[in-house]
């Protein structure tokens, strides 16, 4: 007798503990979850509206309570893994919830069940507040970048000629290239054996070139260096070849002969040259009597 009183009492007890609700054992109930449609004074409700219910030991402000619509005139979905309004905390089974849109209640109520999910419309009427919304900021408005500052670069020195004789002309240029964004001006010298010899100022629109002409001469026979801003180049001035000397130098050419006009013939005069002759020869012999006399006398 006492053993079947002992058997008793334990079926009892596990009996017991079988029935005993889940939720006395200190493990919480399922949430109520919840979707339909939402009007707004009879439109449906606008995407961004605020679905939300209240009542008894009801958590607010946590999971999917409040939800806010993404699509017009509804609040959650009948498909299982989409977002619903879900409705959870100490909550007695039975409890009255209290729907409310944008802040205003609807009027309408329900009884919360662990576990369930309800399909149910809700309409408010007056003036709902209208739905927050977040404000998109203003596009970011890009400054134009900074044009780049003008900057130079020079190439191709060119020197002409290399060779000159004292005094002559040596012309020397470069190539100013501005490869800023903004025209600017540049100074441009020459230097000539490291000193300067001359410089120039020019103005270059953005992405453009210029050359900078020189031009000079020198007296000096020698190599001279050039620098025009880091460039480098040279150019030689020769003596001049001295003058052959007169014997060395190729003869002149004159300008052939032309006969002169032939005198016109004279007549001679026969008579008159004898005459003169004869006078000539007189004289002559005279002169020779009288040297002789003279020297007779010397020698008597």
């Amino acid at each position: 007798m006492k053993l079947k009183t002992i058997v008793f009492v334990i079926l009892a007890g596990l009996l017991a503990l079988v029935a005993t609700p889940v939720y006395a054992q200190g493990v919480p109930p399922l949430p109520h979850a919840f979707y339909g449609e939402v009007e707004i004074n009879g439109s449906p409700a606008p995407p961004g509206t605020v679905v939300e219910a209240r009542g008894e030991g009801v958590e607010v402000g946590v999971g999917n309570n409040p939800i806010v619509t993404a699509v017009e005139g509804r609040y959650g979905s009948e498909e299982p893994l989409e977002p619903k309004l879900v409705v959870q905390g100490e909550i007695a089974e039975g409890a009255t919830l209290t729907f409310y849109v944008n802040g205003v209640s609807t009027g309408q109520t329900t009884e919360w069940h662990s576990g369930e999910v309800t399909e149910l419309d809700l309409t408010v009427t007056g003036e709902a507040p209208p739905p927050e919304t977040t404000e998109t900021p203003p596009p970011e408005t890009t400054e134009p970048p900074t044009p780049k500052p003008a900057a130079f670069s020079l190439s191709s020195l060119v020197v002409s000629p290399n060779e000159v004789t004292p005094g002559g002309t040596v012309t020397i240029s470069v190539n100013v290239v501005n490869t800023g964004e903004e025209a600017g001006n540049h100074t441009v010298t020459l230097k000539i054996d490291g000193v300067v010899e001359v410089s120039k100022e020019i103005s270059i629109n953005a992405g453009a070139n210029q050359q900078a002409i020189f031009t000079l001469s020198k007296d000096v026979a020698k190599t001279y260096s050039v620098d025009v801003n880091g460039l480098s180049g040279t150019f030689v001035v020769k003596e001049e070849a001295p003058a052959l000397p007169a014997l060395l130098a190729p003869p002149a050419l004159s300008p052939p002969a032309t006969a002169s006009p032939t005198a016109p013939t004279t007549a001679i005069n026969w008579p008159v040259l004898w005459g003169v002759i004869g006078v000539v020869i007189a004289v002559g012999v005279a002169t020779f009597v009288q040297a002789r006399r003279k020297a007779r006398r010397r020698v008597y």
